[in-house]
């Protein structure tokens, strides 16, 4: 069930809306395209997932893109247009902004467990174990469950400065994809520090490690357009969200060609505030996450301060970032950047990346 601060009967009333919705969802065969509140419960538009994705190609994935909560005017026009009667849900739901009443953000969270929905920008990260397949069940039960201590306190360590990173992960089997469940050119950056934490956290275990039980990773990182939706567990949706898209491909065909240590940044754009035409690019952006993870205080990797974070992308003769051209299995073409940072500690540097020159497309 969804966490929030309710009180008892706003408690039993989402549990009661809960038990309408799950029938409806039918084991993942539906999903609930939008809902609008009503003073007795709340109106939702359900399809077949089929035709659902169906109407989304015909429409445009507008349909998914933004809260499934919306206005009445606009949720009548939405069910017109995708020919769907909505159905009406009787609950002892208040939905308002008053402590007696249920928030719309806490239904849409409950909401969004039966529903697809679109990003069309959000970084995500792609770590990948180098050489997992071939190691001992014994290593790599070890390799990932320290990657998986790396991810998990880097996440402490920016949560408890006060940064708003919200981290979700999907398991490759030899890896996580990783991404902030905020959305943003803030939130982006946040994930980009939590990848350098992250890389950071397993550069100083691997220092000590004489068992192979700390991984050599290899890490991609872009900003994307993606799907997110609950796969099924047991007989309910699972309790938090997956993704996959236009990001998620992209990174993978970007590991093909990633060396081990490296980070290669995908080539992209995206709109520098959520309304408005300008566009940063990958450049633009490391430029901007630069300038945004120095001015964080109280950093620590292995409880030693971190003074400063350094990032390059590498330069062109014209003074530009060099893109890395290259070519997936598919005959596709696509650019990167090599990104090399350093973590400056008293002292301590962590180095991350590799040189440009040390690696082939």
């Amino acid at each position: 069930m969804i966490k929030d601060k309710l009180d008892a009967a706003g408690a039993a009333a989402l549990r009661q809306l809960d038990s309408h919705l799950n029938p409806l969802w039918a084991l993942g065969r539906n999903a609930i395209l939008a809902w609008t509140p009503l003073p007795t419960g709340l109106r939702i538009i359900v399809l077949p997932v089929t035709e659902l994705l169906r109407q989304v190609a015909r429409h445009g994935g507008g349909l998914l893109r933004g809260p499934r909560h919306i206005d009445g005017e606009r949720f009548q026009r939405i069910a017109q247009q995708v020919g769907c009667e909505p159905l009406e849900i009787i609950a002892p739901l208040r939905i308002g902004p008053h402590k007696t009443q249920v928030p719309w953000e806490t239904v849409e969270r409950l909401i969004r467990r039966y529903s697809i929905s679109e990003t069309s920008h959000r970084a995500v990260v792609l770590f990948d174990i180098v050489g997992f397949s071939k190691a001992e069940p014994i290593r790599q039960i070890g390799q990932l469950n320290a990657l998986e201590y790396a991810i998990t306190i880097a996440h402490q360590r920016t949560r408890t400065l006060g940064i708003d990173v919200d981290v979700a992960r999907s398991t490759t089997g030899d890896g996580f994809y990783i991404w902030n469940r905020r959305l943003g050119l803030m939130a982006d950056a946040y994930l980009f520090l939590l990848t350098l934490l992250i890389l950071g956290e397993v550069h100083v275990a691997r220092s000590v490690d004489r068992d192979g039980l700390i991984p050599v990773l290899r890490t991609a990182f872009s900003i994307g357009r993606h799907y997110a939706y609950h796969q099924i567990e047991g007989l309910s949706p699972r309790g938090y969200d997956y993704i996959v898209g236009e990001v998620t491909i992209s990174l993978a065909r970007l590991m093909t060609r990633t060396a081990p240590h490296q980070i290669l940044l995908g080539d992209f754009e995206r709109p520098l505030h959520d309304h408005g035409r300008d566009q940063v690019s990958s450049a633009g952006f490391i430029e901007r996450a630069g300038r945004i993870v120095n001015q964080v205080r109280g950093l620590r990797i292995d409880d030693c301060a971190v003074t400063a974070i350094r990032l390059d992308i590498g330069a062109s003769a014209g003074g530009g970032p060099a893109p890395i051209r290259f070519t997936d299995k598919h005959g596709l073409p696509h650019l990167a950047h090599n990104v090399q940072a350093v973590i400056d500690r008293k002292g301590l540097p962590i180095l991350l990346g590799i040189p440009p020159s040390d690696w082939q497309a």
